[in-house]
């Protein structure tokens, strides 16, 4: 919660939401979510303005257009799960993560979505001519907000090479100028939501640690937890992971809402609760027995998966970007080559990142054509250009914010020293000085008066006498 709001005022005053670039544990993000919609639907229904960056998009544009949020998981988790028969997951060539984003996106996005999200949806982009950090909350058509929350969540290279527009202007992942976007409007306070642990309102809550990293303007703890989230929010290692990043949204988001005093502690809420953890191995079951069913070919396909299976194939054929020549041999010769030869066992394992050098040089071949084009090496230089300010901007902030936080110390206390020196000093020359001052005249006649009032006092005086 943002440091000096009460509760009450946080009840009056409604609050933004602002979900950070998260990759893959964007899952944690459903999972507040979820908490929030279902134990205290009033943040999100009063909030004026949901923002996101990069993955945190999604997450925003699923809580302003009243998407299914467990549904969103399961893309993620089924996505996830695809990926892992591929060598090297999300960088395999063959995984195009850009087609499966707008596929979800198209599905699941509703007719009117541009009505739901106009003046309330804010989704951080970064203009790839100039750098600079966008703010989009005006959409026209359902195609807007598509397009939109591809801008935002594009990383050159991870999701291809031809860079996304919006309007006419190309944008890449808005994390890389600002991966918690907040609003500039002042008296506005933003309720932040990060999947890793840092100085945002809801995060995992780790031990404090010596270092911290700062990335685009947040602050991240520098530890090995969070490194571990990092790498899994690129290339999750396992379903486990992503399932567990929703729980612990979840616990992190209810346990806010209760310290906070924003809601009772739950009693009767707390079965559903319940019932989402319940639903986790539930859900890795189901996705084991259908790998293990398809592996064994006794998997019956239901008419629904039928249709679906042909809307997927559909949309895939709209956005056939080589010929059909080149697309059978990148994806049956070449790119499929390594899963296939991993199922027969770990020596085939062994020879398929063998195979990993001939057959990149093959694949860069095929590209060749496309690397003569112009357009296309400027949106590389570009893009690394982009890579690389992002890299120092890190390296930066982090050295300044650690120098800061660690000699901020130290000049706090040579100043102390100093100012108990300068007090040390000045307390020894006082004695001095009153010792050196000369004896007023005032004073000597006014020792003779009273002397010549008292005489015992004058007789211990032989040099004074009485007149």
């Amino acid at each position: 919660m943002v440091l000096g709001v009460s509760p009450c005022q946080y009840r009056e005053v409604p609050s933004s939401i602002s979900f950070s670039g998260s990759g893959f544990l964007a899952t944690y993000q459903l999972g507040v979510a979820q908490c929030l919609q279902s134990q205290a639907p009033w943040i999100l229904q009063s909030a004026p303005c949901v923002l996101g960056a990069s993955a945190g998009s999604l997450v925003a544009a699923a809580v302003v257009c009243q998407m299914s949020l467990p549904m969103i998981r399961d893309e993620m988790l089924n996505f996830a799960r695809e990926m892992k028969a591929f060598t090297f997951g999300p960088l395999n060539p063959s995984i195009n993560i850009f087609h499966w984003l707008e596929k979800i996106l198209v599905q699941h996005l509703p007719h009117d979505a541009h009505q739901l999200a106009s003046g309330r949806l804010v989704v951080g982009l970064t203009r790839m001519t100039d750098g600079e950090h966008v703010q989009v909350s005006d959409y026209r058509s359902k195609e807007d907000v598509i397009q939109a929350l591809l801008c935002s969540c594009y990383v050159p290279g991870y999701c291809g090479l031809q860079p996304p527009s919006f309007r006419g202007e190309h944008y890449v992942d808005g994390g890389f100028t600002n991966m918690q976007p907040v609003l500039s409007r002042p008296c506005s306070q933003t309720l932040t939501v990060a999947p890793f642990s840092g100085e945002a309102d809801i995060c995992p809550d780790d031990s404090p640690c010596v270092l911290n990293m700062v990335v685009t303007g947040t602050m991240l703890k520098a530890n090995l937890a969070n490194s571990a989230r990092i790498f899994n929010a690129l290339y999750p290692l396992a379903l486990e992971t992503l399932e567990e990043a929703f729980c612990s949204g979840y616990k992190d988001a209810l346990e806010f809402l209760v310290n906070h005093e924003l809601i009772a502690f739950p009693t009767m809420n707390h079965i559903a609760h319940d019932n989402l953890y319940a639903q986790a191995p539930l859900i890795l079951e189901t996705m084991v027995g259908e790998e293990e069913e398809m592996a064994a070919g006794t998997k019956t396909t239901s008419p629904s998966e039928t249709e679906r299976n042909g809307n997927v194939s559909a949309f895939y054929k709209s956005h056939k970007l080589v010929s059909i020549s080149v697309e059978i041999l990148e994806s049956v010769l070449l790119l499929n080559l390594l899963p296939y030869l991993r199922m027969l066992g770990s020596p085939a394992v062994a020879l398929s990142y063998l195979l990993v050098p001939v057959i990149l040089p093959v694949f860069l071949l095929l590209h060749g054509r496309r690397w003569l084009d112009s357009e296309l090496a400027q949106w590389t230089w570009l893009s690394l250009k982009h890579f690389i300010w992002f890299f120092t901007n890190v390296c930066i902030s982090t050295v300044k914010r650690n120098l800061r936080d660690r000699l901020g110390l130290v000049l706090l206390l040579v100043k102390l020293l100093h100012f108990e020196k300068e007090l040390e000093k000045a307390s020894q020359e006082m004695p001095a000085v009153s010792s050196s001052r000369p004896v007023p005249a005032s004073s000597h006649s006014e020792d003779l008066h009273r002397s010549s009032l008292d005489p015992q006092r004058a007789k211990k005086k032989p040099g004074l006498r009485i007149m």
